[in-house]
């Protein structure tokens, strides 16, 4: 049993980016940060967070393509970062998804999906998550999420809002997604909803995840745990050692992701 799935009460697991391993292209047009055990890079310790089994931080450049093949029983959410994502999904169509903006690849059965960097000229940055499915061989689906601002940005007049990942992951799906971008000094807390199991990703910036009470411009909390870009933390809902704010760090904003996960 790895230590991810042997993880107790109280003992939230941190997966830093520096520990993360490194798997670039064989063309050198695109590389991979590896959170999980993936290909050639092999961690005992780390072969995925209950459903979520993949979590990869991808740098491709301008004009770069990556042929997917067929994948099944997989449900695949993709977060541009920078630049601008094509995906080409046969029968369900092809997909332009800019910065800020989502994508859900429900495979279902079976699907085939061809990705590409949008643009000739730029860099694309994205966040592939791949989760187990509720059900197998379900109808393959695709979904993109698009709102003004983007999944990142904020509420109007309510700091550190999070934002859930609507209309991406279908309805009934028992993984929740959402994210929220946070002001200098910002402290918001991280909110309560189903799934055994939780995961926070730092896809911008840093923050302070630490217990106690949210207070909005009050900085990060003293004691708390520091998390960069490119961190994640997993922890058991409900344990007495799951942070119960983050805070972004007092001069620069930070960017989150927050997954509720079954087992």
């Amino acid at each position: 049993m790895s230590g991810v799935d042997a993880a107790t009460a109280g003992a939230p697991r941190l997966r830093p980016a520096s520990a993360r391993a490194q798997a670039p292209a064989g063309d050198g047009s695109r590389v991979a940060v590896e959170a999980f055990s993936r290909g050639d890079a092999i961690d005992r310790d780390w072969m995925g967070w209950g459903a979520l089994r993949v979590l990869s931080r991808q740098d491709w450049a301008p004009g770069a393509t990556r042929d997917d093949g067929r994948v099944a029983n997989m449900e695949r959410l993709l977060l541009v970062l920078d630049g601008a994502l094509d995906a080409d999904c046969g029968d369900l169509g092809r997909h332009r998804v800019e910065a800020g903006g989502a994508l859900w690849i429900g495979t279902g059965h079976g699907l085939e999906s061809r990705l590409a960097n949008a643009s000739a000229r730029r860099p694309l940055r994205l966040v592939e998550f791949w989760l187990r499915p509720d059900r197998v061989n379900a109808a393959p689906a695709v979904a993109a999420w698009l709102p003004d601002g983007g999944p990142g940005a904020r509420d109007d007049g309510v700091a550190g809002a999070w934002r859930p990942l609507a209309g991406v992951l279908p309805a009934g799906q028992r993984v929740a997604a959402m994210v929220a971008r946070l002001g200098p000094g910002e402290c918001s807390a991280i909110p309560h909803g189903a799934g055994h199991r939780r995961w926070l990703e730092v896809l911008s910036g840093g923050v302070v995840a630490a217990a106690g009470e949210a207070r909005a411009h009050a900085g990060p909390p003293a004691g708390g745990l520091r998390l960069v870009e490119g961190d994640g933390l997993g922890w058991l809902a409900g344990s007495t050692g799951a942070p119960a704010t983050v805070a972004a760090f007092d001069d620069v904003p930070a960017w989150v992701l927050l997954l509720a996960l079954p087992d």
